[in-house]
């Protein structure tokens, strides 16, 4: 995730990661007609749902972990990822923990980045016919704190899943012209909420075709935190793919309310990213429920040579804590046969 950067200032990194999130009281989908590029599909929530299950029962699992071995780092684990930034990683009471250290002192602070990416491709050559990954985020934790030490809209965590032809976030990748990657990103925003992005990499006719927030701008650097995030929200609420540097959000989806937080991370979801019609659809799951579905024809048949062996799968997780652990479990990979 070289350059990519957190959508927030108060955050000094040079890496850039995409400021994403997820779902919201008010929720705002992408719409437009079905043969557009990077529009949400048209048809009910009954026939996506369908679909999918459909489509799921058809799927071969060309990887799964259960996590479900001895405490520890295993040379199973080793074999099957590759570290990212900062990240640790071993297995704890049948679960994969994930965990991102940041210097003392304890709290908030700059925030820390680090994932796995799988050492394999394991998505269809050319990601032909559906490929799709599931994995359940138990929790996140970090170490006690004073909250005084809280900020009015400081990144209490974000996590991402990237289906990309490198290893990495959306943003991360080091030849923006060539790779390709869609991406399911969540953002925990104290006093602003819970946001999850659908996206996908930026190509350069992007810039003349769709609306863009105030990130990436070259006027960007005079515009202070609060104005920046004005304008993000702004392109949240008018709807439809936006631009906000380094990835088209396709869907997104804000949760604001303490009550919808809660279910949201307090406890154990499942979410899924699934590519399908040969990669000219995506669309994101949570509990085996259809989310989000965008026709995004064109994006990887522009460079097939990037997926032309497949896709890797890479989970990331960017937190601002001296301890920032995710708990995850249940692992699968499906594609067509």
């Amino acid at each position: 995730m070289d350059n990519v950067k957190i959508r927030i200032r108060l955050m000094n990194i040079e890496k850039k990661l995409m400021s994403i999130g997820f779902l919201a009281a008010t929720a705002v989908a992408v719409s437009g007609c079905h043969n557009s590029p990077d529009v949400s599909l048209k048809g009910s929530a009954v026939d996506k749902q369908t679909e999918h299950e459909i489509s799921k029962r058809d799927l071969v699992i060309q990887f799964r972990d259960d996590f479900n071995r001895d405490d520890g780092r295993s040379d199973h684990f080793d074999t099957s990822w590759t570290g990212l930034y900062d990240a640790e990683t071993w297995t704890e009471n049948g679960r994969w923990v994930m965990e991102v250290l940041r210097p003392p002192p304890p709290g908030p602070g700059n925030v820390s980045m680090g994932g796995f990416g799988t050492t394999k491709r394991y998505l269809n050559p050319g990601l032909a016919g559906t490929n799709g990954v599931e994995i359940t985020v138990e929790r996140f934790s970090h170490e006690e704190y004073d909250p005084e030490m809280d900020k009015p809209g400081q990144l209490v965590q974000a996590w991402s899943m990237t289906l990309g032809s490198w290893r990495g976030s959306v943003g991360g990748q080091t030849d923006k012209q060539r790779d390709r990657a869609v991406q399911l990103h969540f953002d925990f925003l104290r006093d602003d909420g819970l946001y999850v992005y659908l996206v996908r990499g930026l190509l350069p006719e992007d810039f003349d075709r769709y609306p863009q927030d105030g990130f990436g701008r070259n006027e960007s650097k005079a515009l202070s935190d609060q104005e920046l995030r004005a304008l993000h929200e702004e392109a949240i609420e008018r709807g439809g793919p936006y631009i906000t540097v380094p990835c088209l959000a396709l869907a997104t989806r804000v949760y604001r309310s303490t009550r919808e937080i809660q279910a949201m991370l307090g406890h154990s979801h499942r979410y899924g990213l699934y590519l399908t019609d040969d990669a000219n659809t995506v669309y994101w799951t949570l509990d085996d429920q259809v989310m989000d579905q965008v026709n995004i024809r064109g994006y990887f048949s522009s460079n097939r040579e990037s997926i032309r062996d497949g896709a890797f799968l890479t989970i990331i997780g960017v937190a601002s804590f001296q301890q920032n652990r995710w708990s995850m479990d249940d692992l699968e990979i499906r594609t067509s046969p």
